[in-house]
């Protein structure tokens, strides 16, 4: 009786194990799934608080703006980008004229920017000159055939000159550029410009350019670099489980691949990823070493994530959303410049993922 009555005490128990065993395993898989979101920022009245993101749908604007080829027009983006950098907007009075009003510095704004002029802010933060613009700089009597052209070029706008030919039409060349690009009136094609007046435009012209660069990296503005599949080199590194982006971004199927590379410092944005990898992604059966990563393509809209690594679809029309009651979505606006300052974002990218 007694080996029965202990036979069915130690049932008891190994059921209870088993049952409280079970509990814990589905607490912990309960608490894996919990969705990762962190509090959010948001701004109330004028006033900061911190926010629960809650279930329910998100949108959040990636501002795209478009930068363009030229020198001058370069030169007017540098511009309006400083302009909306410093959070000042300018407005016309009604007499006409132009006064500037400070907004709100609690604005969110994450920007989709061209890889070439990310490339060529770096290069502008080591010299204080765009490549183009360094041929202002040089001796004009150290010209050669190749730059006096291309000054030329630069230069089509200032008409004739009684020096044709000789260096102090170069010097004048380099001058009224110089003088374009610094919105100084009162250039004479005649006049017998200096070297050393040239030093001071060019003096000028770096301190513009050093404003915008460290306006640029001291901003709260987040922004991400968009670059092509193509463009990107992944394809020559890619073979049946692989795949790499500017040697720091691992797509595989393989735990071991995982632990390759250490992460890019700067956000990534890529176009015409193939079409079978996007899918393969969607289905989260590719681990990506990437946190996160925007993929633009035509088949999904929304999120995925596998472990620690996010990837963002935008512009598909399938939704695809890791955590269903969560409808979270990055949609590209592409905007002007100066448009910036009418308008925000509720949201960073790096508030969800």
């Amino acid at each position: 009786m007694k080996k029965g009555i202990i036979l069915i005490l130690l049932s008891c128990s190994l059921t209870s194990f088993s049952m409280f065993d079970k509990i814990k395993k589905e607490i912990k898989w309960a608490s894996e799934e919990e969705p990762k979101f962190k509090k959010v920022k948001v701004n109330i009245d004028g006033e900061e608080k911190m926010r629960k993101v809650i279930p329910g749908r998100y949108e959040i604007k990636l501002f795209e703006i478009t930068y363009p080829s030229d020198l001058f027009g370069k030169n007017k983006f540098y511009n309006e980008f400083n302009i909306f950098l410093k959070g000042i907007e300018p407005i016309k009075t009604k007499n006409g004229e132009t006064k500037v009003v400070n907004i709100r510095a609690t604005r969110k704004y994450s920007l989709l920017l061209e890889k070439r002029f990310y490339e060529e802010m770096q290069q502008i933060k080591e010299y204080l000159l765009s490549d183009e613009e360094k041929i202002l700089e040089l001796p004009a009597s150290s010209l050669e055939d190749y730059y006096r052209q291309q000054l030329t070029s630069m230069s089509s706008g200032m008409g004739a000159t009684e020096y044709a030919g000789t260096d102090q039409e170069f010097l004048n060349r380099q001058i009224y550029v110089l003088y374009q690009l610094l919105d100084k009136p009162k250039f004479n094609p005649n006049n017998v410009y200096s070297e050393l007046d040239k030093e001071f435009l060019i003096e000028e012209l770096k301190k513009n350019r050093k404003e915008v660069v460290e306006n640029f990296e001291n901003s709260k503005v987040e922004y991400f670099i968009k670059e092509s599949y193509e463009n990107s080199g992944i394809g020559k590194l890619q073979d049946d489980s692989i795949y790499k982006f500017d040697k720091d971004v691992v797509i595989s199927d393989k735990l071991e691949d995982q632990a390759i590379l250490p992460e890019l410092e700067k956000n990534v944005y890529l176009t015409g990823f193939p079409e079978n990898v996007i899918k393969e992604l969607a289905k989260n059966k590719l681990k990506l070493k990437r946190t996160p990563l925007l993929l633009e393509n035509s088949d999904y809209h929304g999120y995925m994530f596998n472990e620690d690594n996010t990837v963002v679809f935008i512009g598909g029309k399938e939704p695809k959303y890791y955590y269903k009651d969560y409808k979270i979505n990055v949609v590209k606006k592409p905007i002007e410049v100066l448009d910036l300052l009418k308008t925000d974002s509720n949201y960073y990218v790096s508030d969800f993922f």
